[in-house]
């Protein structure tokens, strides 16, 4: 687990650019996508106020882990020690990740501190301060390993007009070849029968200049060429048809390609985003009193469904919250008396204080108790009150530092989708994620289709969300193993995160230079036209640059 500081990634990749790249295989080391993004992480260790004329040692254990790992032993000729060696390893954002740090002297133990790895990125600058002992300081200093390089993921696929079509045929067989400056970049493998090509990724450096893509058919003869740079070859949605007949046959080849940054989700945080969670409840009736052993609000002994969803999603996310205080908002409810239809509040707040936060999950979970005193369960069940209600404020505040998360826990249908889909849709030019967790035993199609993996969310306006913000995730699939809820939940995070940012063309070192010039988050009029629809030719719907 151990072992010197480096970047591997970095040094593998300039020994594999030293040959032209084969067909088939891509030049970087084997990772998939942006999705993987954020899985790496670097731990250093500093240590003070010590001893002199002793030789020091720390000792870490990984709770979710049969592993240890241990700095290099150092003799003490001042009172702080930094170490050389540290640890490289796999980071999850969605994981209860646990590290027990001991120090140790002259090979003995002398005390130990336990901490998450959530603690550690998320504290100011990705370094965590703790005693041991009540005397040694330990600094543990976290880092991605991204390299932050650029690269152009190439991704082409090629269709016949006519239906039940194939390329099967040795004769209807072709291939590209990337060449720039002269210089082979690339030359690919024959296309599959169904049309597509492996896609591989090339740094940008190598082609930065501009390059050419040139498509043969099986006897190596010219079929279509294009001579292109990097930013117009990156294209949005599903490609740009580039269009060719191949041997007298109607055929279109489609543009797929993109552009990537390597960037870690550390890189931010230790940049200087900040996370904060709000919370959403359903108090509609639908879920019974919670007076009633079979109600999904049930308030017994044991924590209820909602309770342990908000708990274990909400211990995770709070590593990262910058100041544990969580907006938490009810909806579907009648207030204090209230009896008519019309007088349904659909976003209340759940502390009934004119501040909607509630300072650390435990509170959470305590103010939730309390507000069945003074609410009564009623209907229907309305998200945009609620979604509408946290994209205003993230308007307000106009702060790109601050990526919002907000949890929202319901029991079944929804009676304004329509009106979800437009806000969710605006949502998506904001620095938000969405989480919907579905409690009880509905079928839950409707945010089957908020999450938008199938179909991305398009709005009355005919606007595509800009990028996937939403996750759904029904709690009976995990009622059993609340551990992995929170891993299915908030797994995307990451992803979603960076995605926002380099969307924006905002960089984990450029994040500063970006708050000084503009002290605010873009606007996305800037990439709608004068009807208010997205201009495809510079943005895309997947979160590429």
């Amino acid at each position: 687990m151990g072992g010197i500081c480096r970047s591997p990634k970095i040094v593998y990749a300039k020994c594999y650019w030293q040959t032209e790249i084969k067909p088939g295989h891509s030049v970087l080391p084997p990772f998939i996508g942006i999705k993987d993004l954020g899985k790496n992480i670097k731990l250093e260790f500093i240590i003070e106020n010590i001893e002199q004329n002793h030789k020091y040692q720390i000792l870490v254990k990984f709770s979710d882990k049969n592993a240890t790992f241990d700095t290099e032993e150092v003799f003490s000729d001042k009172t702080k020690i930094i170490f050389n060696k540290c640890f490289i390893g796999r980071y999850e954002f969605e994981k209860q990740q646990i590290l027990v740090a001991s120090l140790i002297k002259d090979g003995m133990n002398c005390g130990s501190l336990k901490v998450a790895f959530g603690s550690i990125v998320g504290s100011y600058g990705s370094t965590f301060k703790g005693t041991i002992n009540n005397n040694a300081i330990i600094h543990i200093m976290a880092s991605g390993l991204s390299n932050n390089e650029t690269y152009v993921i190439f991704n082409f696929e090629a269709k016949y007009s006519q239906p039940n079509s194939n390329f099967s045929d040795i004769a209807d067989k072709f291939s590209y070849l990337i060449t720039s400056g002269g210089k082979k970049i690339y030359s690919s493998e024959s296309i599959s029968d169904d049309g597509k090509f492996k896609t591989v990724n090339v740094p940008a450096m190598l082609i930065e200049k501009g390059f050419t893509v040139s498509f043969l058919d099986a006897y190596q003869d010219q079929i279509a060429y294009k001579d292109e740079n990097i930013e117009r070859i990156c294209v949005p949605k599903n490609g740009v048809y580039l269009g060719t007949s191949v041997n007298k046959k109607n055929v279109s080849i489609f543009n797929k390609t993109k552009l990537y940054k390597d960037i870690d989700f550390i890189d931010y945080i230790k940049a200087g985003v900040k996370i904060k969670l709000s919370i959403g409840i359903d108090y509609t009736e639908s879920n019974g009193l919670p007076t009633n052993p079979n109600s999904l609000h049930y308030l017994g002994p044991n924590l209820n469904d909602y309770e342990e969803a908000i708990k274990q999603c909400g211990m995770i996310v709070a590593y990262y919250d910058y100041n544990q205080q969580f907006p938490v908002y009810g909806y579907g409810a009648l207030l204090d008396g209230d009896n008519r239809p019309e007088d349904v509040n659909m976003c209340f707040n759940v502390n009934f204080q004119q501040s909607p936060e509630i300072y650390t999950i435990d509170n959470v979970l305590a103010e939730y108790r309390k507000s069945f005193n003074r609410i009564r369960l009623a209907g229907p069940t309305n998200f945009y009150p609620l979604i509408r209600n946290v994209v205003n404020n993230i308007k307000n505040e106009r702060n790109p530092l601050i990526y919002h998360i907000l949890l929202i826990l319901t029991d079944g249908v929804i009676n304004d989708l329509y009106q979800t889909i437009d806000v969710l849709v605006e949502g998506s030019f904001l620095p938000l994620s969405v989480i919907i967790i579905g409690i009880g035993n509905d079928h839950f199609q409707e945010m089957d289709i908020l999450d938008g993996d199938v179909n991305p969310l398009v709005d009355t306006k005919g606007v595509i969300r800009m990028r996937d913000l939403v996750q759904f995730v029904p709690y009976n699939k995990f009622r059993n193993n609340s551990t992995s809820l929170a891993e299915q939940v908030l797994e995307e995070v990451p992803r979603q995160i960076i995605e926002y940012y380099t969307m924006n063309k905002i960089y984990p070192n450029n994040l500063n230079n970006f708050i000084q010039n503009n002290q605010q988050f873009p606007d996305a009029s800037n990439i709608r036209d004068n009807n208010g629809y997205i201009n495809l030719n510079t943005h895309n719907n997947n979160g590429y640059l």
